[in-house]
């Protein structure tokens, strides 16, 4: 019983988790499942499409979301949210929805500094689409510091 009990408590946790979402994550979600219906009439799955985090500095913190769309899937449409260079990768600061093309992503602890470390496809760095590449953000007196192209902010 007491197993039971945990394992129902999981769930009703994580459903709940999975609506404690932004405005601005959860229109991301719906634009998604609303091209994944328009497909063939498939059927959406946001997946774990949705992270919490925080970026930080000497300079500042902040808490934000991340909508990875490499996550989402749609029954119809094997490659509909990602192509050959990557997913996009967007990153939601105080209402502000910023967005990068990305093969991945991973958060690096680097001494006091939290650093979003974005895969990147080649062609972001001067290279071929194949090659590698990598663009570190840092969060640095309330922006979002990078050596990389200028984010698409929306």
């Amino acid at each position: 019983m007491r197993v039971g009990f945990g394992a129902f408590f999981a769930v009703i946790l994580s459903t709940l988790s999975a609506f404690a979402v932004s405005p601005e994550a959860q229109g991301l979600i719906d634009r998604a499942a609303a091209d994944c219906s328009s497909f063939e009439n498939g059927e959406f799955n946001v997946g774990e499409a949705v992270s919490e985090i925080e970026l930080g500095s000497q300079f500042g913190k902040v808490s934000a979301e991340l909508v990875d769309e490499s996550k989402y899937a749609c029954s119809s449409a094997a490659s509909l949210y990602c192509g050959s260079g990557g997913c996009m990768l967007n990153l939601i600061v105080d209402g502000t929805v910023t967005a990068w093309q990305a093969t991945g992503w991973r958060l690096v602890d680097w001494g006091p500094d939290r650093i979003l470390l974005i895969g990147r496809d080649g062609g972001w760095c001067g290279g071929a689409g194949a090659e590698v590449c990598y663009e570190a953000l840092v969060w640095s007196n309330d922006r979002l510091l990078t050596v990389g192209p200028a984010p698409e902010s929306q």
